[in-house]
């Protein structure tokens, strides 16, 4: 294809457009999930969660660098939304290539149908979402809409040295996937498939070079397997996959293509080597280092994910995988599907919501894009079965495939009457593991706008409507906006004052035992990227379950304390010696636990009086190990705080409530400041109402949470909301106690804007004559 024929003027401004949209929506600072640890490991050059991201982590460093204006949060933000806004361009350039193929459609439709895919796939929710945060999907997707481009622009050049050299291209961005995300190397099949189906169709005239051809298809296609197996880190995959790659090489030699199939088996290799970082970097230990992949073991174990549990295709995944396992079962693969189905209607609308009126309206955009998704891929298939062929693999493998691969669990919103324990479900949807196959369908929906309009201009009578059609591909960004927005919801900065408000609850020098992800990663960007009370040294309940978070506890150190980070409630505290030890196990005992069953109770007496009980027939897993050697070393040398978060794991310690932290304190504030009976903090503990008091009015900064309420937030959100809305409502009900009715009704009026579906803090202002409505 001549250089001519490439619009590439209009791929720009498309992603202009769209970049212009996410801007619009981008999430000013962090976020929850992923986003906090990942922006920590790309400002300090750590190491994030298994498989350790490596590509994604030197990509954000360089791009935080690079772009030297704004909050650094915004910065990875914005990198997210570049690249979604350059997928939208190449999908742009793939999708007007197929339509031009057409012989018999006006000139008009072709860019028609390159927008509309473009602009339907960028604004489809799950798309959306992703790309105005730091994540690694639309670096993901991304990487798939480079491949389907290399692969479009090689069909004109297939006979070519710079056909051989696109497919070259297109193997190094699939090794260099390995180190983002494996979602871009699900891209492989629909390559192959692409590769097949246009040699087949489309015969090049000597019979010599079309085996040549077919020689190089299959060098692309064992060495993508190889990448592959090297991206699950399987041995026996890998093995396997590397004797078929050798054997293309071997043959693709005998057809005079030697030097293109050991070019092809040297770039997965180089890709492959991001993981180098991994090894290199967790022996310098740097401030973050999950998994510590400083040995060739660990690094593999990294790769393989080693540290989750294990889930097969044919497991019931509310089950842990074993003899026990019953298998999946038809009611479960139901569920699956209806998830993905769920998942998929949310695509197009999802800001008309659930009401019963725009619920069935959300339906008919829903019905209206799988009519134009069928209407596309009929129209694409006429025009191009190469290109059909490749949207169509893209998304079985990356829909129908992964709903059987990945074997989730029932989401957060779906399967109650038949798994009604909370453990039964993933602890959020998983719709953005699918988004690849959500774009794949938008792009025949683009596609299927282009051709509806064409076959109304093909009628005389309505002729003037057809360009008129084209808004339709609008339908996404105004029906999506308010959901798919990061910029404009109460929860804008929740992450980041959620991470505040619980750091600013520990006093100077104190250890923060946290529960999990939402509330231990805005943490670590609070400390490692914004400076916020680097002298609390966190310790995550989730990661003490693995030997190498325990032992990396044993070298940790906290920063002084800051006084000018240091919140003026606070100011008079003693503040520890940062030097102590976390803990004193060593590495060898740390390899030599394993899970426990306590059959009589077990009593750790406590300095300063009280003690830890951990009751008869409990079993005792690493997170208890670790709450009890933290607090056997440093109880009466450092404060020693649970977030309400974690105080599952208190085992009956004599804390205070601070703000949102339980404290056992180096001292005991004085008793009068103490609020009991009705009165009382998380778990019974007393309630420090001085100290509260001072963090909720003049410490904690929630942005718009307090203005615009948590109604309507996304249930884990919300969740986060309703945990900062406790301390509210306690430090309210305390005011009555002493008989301030006005700071009571302020304070619960505050709690019940952050937890409108806590009916408690409702009855209790509705008992002083101030109903609340969100």
């Amino acid at each position: 294809m001549s250089r001519a024929r490439w619009p590439f003027g209009q791929a720009a401004l498309v992603a202009v457009v769209v970049l212009a949209g996410y801007l619009a929506t981008l999430a000013p600072t962090v976020t929850f999930w992923d986003a906090g640890e990942f922006i920590t490991a790309a400002k300090m050059l750590g190491i994030p969660h298994p498989p350790g991201t490596p590509l994604w982590v030197l990509l954000a460093h360089v791009w935080g660098l690079v772009v030297p204006f704004g909050d650094y949060a915004w910065r990875l933000n914005l990198m997210s939304a570049v690249c979604g806004a350059l997928a939208a361009g190449a999908w742009f350039l793939v999708v007007h290539a197929s339509a031009a193929r057409a012989a018999d459609a006006p000139r008009w439709v072709a860019p028609m149908a390159g927008w509309g895919a473009a602009l339907v796939g960028a604004f489809s929710f799950t798309a959306w979402q992703n790309a105005v945060e730091a994540e690694v999907y639309s670096v993901a997707l991304l990487t798939i809409a480079l491949v389907a481009l290399a692969a479009t622009a090689w069909r004109e050049r297939r006979d070519t040295p710079l056909g051989s050299r696109l497919l070259l291209v297109a193997i190094y961005l699939g090794a260099l996937s390995i180190g983002n995300h494996l979602l871009a190397l699900l891209m492989g099949p629909a390559l192959v498939a692409f590769l097949l189906v246009e040699s087949r169709t489309r015969r090049l005239t000597e019979r010599v070079a079309a085996i040549d051809e077919l020689a190089r298809i299959t060098v692309v296609a064992t060495v993508w397997m190889l990448l592959i197996a090297l991206g699950l880190g399987s041995t026996t995959l890998t093995l396997l996959t590397g004797a078929l790659a050798l054997a293309a090489a071997g043959w693709a030699a005998t057809r005079r293509q030697a030097a293109f199939a050991c070019t092809a088996l040297g770039l997965a290799l180089v890709g492959v080597s991001t993981y180098a970082f991994l090894y290199l970097r967790a022996q310098q230990g740097p401030w973050l280092n999950e998994a510590d992949p400083s040995t060739w073991d660990a690094l593999l174990d990294v790769i393989r994910r080693a540290q989750y549990p294990i889930r097969t295709p044919l497991d019931d995944p509310t089950v842990l995988h074993g003899p026990d396992n019953p298998g999946r079962s038809l009611a479960m693969l139901g569920h699956q599907l209806a998830n993905y189905a769920q998942w998929f209607d949310w695509q197009w609308a999802r800001t008309l919501g659930e009401g019963a009126i725009t619920a069935p309206l959300r339906l008919v955009v829903t019905i209206g894009a799988i009519s134009l998704g069928l209407r596309g891929a009929r129209a694409h298939r006429h025009d191009d079965r190469a290109g059909f062929a490749m949207v169509l693999v893209l998304f079985l493998v990356t829909g129908l495939g992964l709903v059987l691969y990945m074997n989730f669990k029932p989401g957060p919103s779906i399967g109650w009457p038949t798994w009604p324990e909370l453990g039964q479900h993933e602890v959020r949807e998983r719709d953005y593991f699918f988004v690849a196959s959500f774009v794949a369908w938008a792009l025949w929906v683009g596609y299927g706008i282009a051709d509806l309009a064409a076959g109304v201009a093909r009628r005389a009578r309505f002729a003037r409507l057809a360009p008129l059609l084209g808004a339709a591909m609008l339908v996404p960004a105004v029906l999506n906006v308010g959901d798919a927005s990061r910029r404009h919801g109460a929860d804008v900065t929740l992450a980041r004052d959620f991470a505040r408000a619980l750091l600013e609850s520990v006093p100077p020098g104190g250890i923060l035992f946290t529960w999990g992800d939402n509330d231990t990663f805005p943490l670590w960007h609070a400390q490692a990227v914004d400076g916020v009370r680097r002298d609390v040294t966190i310790v995550c309940l989730a990661l003490a379950e693995t030997k190498w978070y325990l032992k990396q506890l044993i070298t940790w150190r906290p920063a002084p304390v800051d006084a000018a980070m240091l919140p003026a409630v606070w100011a008079g505290h003693p503040r520890p010696d940062s030097s102590l030890a976390i803990h004193g196990l060593s590495a060898e005992a740390i390899d030599s636990f394993a899970p426990q069953y306590i059959n009589e109770a077990l009593t750790l007496p406590l300095p300063q009086g009280g003690a830890l009980t951990i009751p008869a027939r409990t079993p005792v897993f690493g997170k208890d190990l670790a709450v009890l050697m933290v607090v056997r070393e440093n109880a009466g040398r450092r404060p020693i705080t649970w977030s309400v978060t974690a105080a599952q794991k208190l085992f009956g310690a004599p804390v205070v409530q601070q703000g949102m932290g339980l404290t056992l304190p180096i001292t005991m504030p004085d008793t009068t400041m103490l609020a009991g009976g009705a009165a009382a903090g998380a778990d019974g503990a007393p309630l420090d109402l001085r100290t509260t008091r001072a963090l909720l009015d003049s410490t904690w900064q929630l942005g718009a949470l307090l203005e615009r309420g948590a109604a309507g937030l996304d249930p884990n959100i919300r969740a986060m909301a309703n945990t900062l809305a406790l301390p509210f409502a306690q430090a309210g009900i305390a005011m009555l106690a002493r008989g301030d009715t006005a700071a009571a009704v302020a304070d619960l009026r505050r709690a019940a804007r952050l937890a409108p579906d806590q009916p408690a803090i409702g009855a209790a202002l509705a008992e002083l004559g101030q109903p609340f409505r969100p």
